[in-house]
């Protein structure tokens, strides 16, 4: 898809939910072309950004339904200097090769969703899931959006009145053996 933004052509090249693999095969895919990293509408990462770390996620948790989630995550930590550096950049080769030596200590989950943390001044640290990619002549632009909280038990209720029953919907005590269920006298 080819769209028009400020009199520059790009190119769309995924959207949402892009796994860890995906995003390594789009490096490989641009070489050299400069990397950006858009982290709300019109507001970008420094170009003079260092990538930091890239973590396996794990996680396991409990919902309000009281069920079990297990799931993981691929986050890229993104970093800048207080001091700019103007002769610094990431592009789509360094990104790359810092992804290869991460890849010589462990392996990075290939299938896991891939998010970025980033945060500055005025911007909360947070893990951004990746909106879509796009190639603008030289330059991979990838547009990072904040996600949304939910409630699983909700999310896995398939009527209406199932949705508003299940997110912490009334608790029911354990009936525990033993103990008189009125007053004592």
């Amino acid at each position: 898809m080819l769209l028009t933004s400020h009199f520059i052509v790009y190119r769309i090249i995924k959207q949402i939910n892009m796994n860890t693999s995906e995003f390594i095969q789009l490096l490989k895919e641009h070489p050299g072309k400069s990397l950006h990293f858009e982290y709300q509408s019109g507001q970008f990462v420094r170009e003079d950004y260092h990538i930091t770390e890239i973590k396996n996620v794990d996680f396991d948790t409990v919902d309000c339904g009281g069920v079990r989630n297990q799931w993981k995550e691929v986050h890229i930590q993104l970093w800048e200097n207080e001091i700019p550096e103007p002769e610094h950049a990431v592009d789509t080769s360094k990104a790359l090769k810092i992804a290869e030596v991460v890849g010589k200590v462990r392996e990075t989950y290939p299938e896991a969703v891939i998010k970025f943390e980033y945060g500055n001044a005025h911007f909360p640290a947070t893990a951004l899931p990746v909106h879509q990619v796009k190639v603008a002549g030289e330059s991979l632009i990838v547009q990072l959006v904040p996600d949304q909280t939910t409630c699983k038990a909700k999310d896995r209720a398939s009527t209406p009145e199932e949705k508003a029953a299940a997110c912490c919907g009334p608790v029911s005590r354990p009936k525990v053996k033993g103990i008189p269920k009125g007053p004592v006298h």
